[in-house]
């Protein structure tokens, strides 16, 4: 019925005329591939590197940090379970529960979610442990509660980029 409505061929020069228009136009959210420690990330390409003692990036906009570490290979069977929590409650750590298969990765992996006290208040945490190329890794990344709060900062654009995150071999590039 609206196959040869005028509507319908407005509504389509439109729609062309939009696609075209921004067809040479770069996105707002280019990508990057960013080496943390030992682990390579696909983050949006406004995250800087943070100088200090912990391997980190930070991106201004959302109040978002990741921070990567090595770790020894046995930590990726030592970090599970009620053992894993209980540590990170020693640290601190507040509401810190496992989100198995939040990610999305082909991989094995350990993913809790927690709270902490940061530097500009309370913080959401999402910590991701894991391994390949024969090494294991600890990646936090964060953001004040604030940034949630306001939209700048999502559980959805921290978890794209814990979902990306691969360890590169010793020496190796991303």
């Amino acid at each position: 019925m609206l196959n040869n409505s005028p509507f319908a061929l407005i509504a389509a020069a439109f729609f062309a005329a939009v696609a075209m228009t921004f067809a040479g136009v770069p996105s707002a959210f280019a990508m990057q591939k960013m080496l943390v420690g030992p682990v390579a990330f696909e983050v949006a390409d406004n995250f800087k590197e943070v100088a200090g003692k912990t391997p980190s990036i930070h991106q201004d906009a959302s109040g978002i940090t990741v921070e990567a570490a090595e770790l020894p290979l046995e930590a990726l069977h030592e970090f599970k379970g009620q053992a894993f929590l209980d540590f990170l409650a020693s640290l601190k750590y507040t509401n810190a529960a496992y989100a198995d298969g939040a990610l999305k990765r082909g991989d094995a992996y350990t993913y809790v979610l927690a709270d902490a006290k940061g530097p500009q208040g309370p913080e959401s945490r999402f910590l991701l442990v894991l391994g390949g190329e024969g090494r294991a890794a600890i990646v936090t990344a964060y953001a004040p509660k604030s940034e949630f709060e306001n939209g700048h900062a999502s559980r959805a654009a921290i978890e794209a980029i814990l979902s990306s995150a691969a360890i590169v071999p010793a020496g190796g590039k991303p």
